[in-house]
């Protein structure tokens, strides 16, 4: 269904003139007088243009803030188990170190020559036929003094009563150093 197009009196002073017919008309439309805009202004087109604009930035921060909010967690994570993971590379690097010395240690202690020599070191085994001394040194028994702090370090022999009578008596000596 096609629409004619109303035809309307032309703005002239004189009512009832007639319309001179345009040079320029629309193609296909079929009427005489060019189109008017019927829009808004453009006051009104620049208000719309900017409350669209504002619009526009609030989605676009909104989905922004959204994205913030859902990766940060992520990210947070992401950063914890890359320090976990710096953390447990560095003890297994230590473990492997600690792996090696004991291997060393287990080589070692399958030659007789190391097996004898912690046994006459730490045990104090002999040879038959062999002597074996221990040195005691008799000033071990008295309490010494440090000169620098003045501490007095009782032996560890003595009973601990006796270790802070020995200290007492070291306190009220005039003449220690101090």
């Amino acid at each position: 269904m096609a629409r004619t197009p109303r035809r309307r009196p032309a703005r002239s002073g004189v009512p009832g003139a007639a319309r001179r017919p345009s040079t320029t008309r629309p193609a296909g439309r079929g009427s005489a007088r060019p189109r008017t805009r019927s829009g808004p202004t453009t006051r009104e087109a620049q208000q719309r243009r900017a409350v669209m604009t504002t619009r526009r930035w609030v989605v676009l921060g909104s989905l922004m803030l959204l994205l913030g909010v859902m990766l940060v967690p992520t990210g947070k994570s992401w950063y914890d188990q890359r320090q976990r993971l710096g953390e447990l590379n560095e003890q297994v690097a230590a473990q492997e170190a600690n792996v090696e010395d004991l291997e060393r240690q287990r080589d070692l202690w399958g030659t007789d020559e190391y097996v004898e020599a912690q046994a006459r070191k730490r045990l104090k085994f002999v040879k038959p036929g062999e002597r074996t001394y221990t040195v005691i040194d008799p000033e071990a028994d008295s309490p010494e003094v440090d000169p620098e702090t003045g501490a007095v370090t009782a032996p560890a022999t003595q009973p601990w009563y006796e270790q802070v009578a020995s200290s007492v008596a070291a306190a009220d000596d005039p003449t220690s150093a101090q």
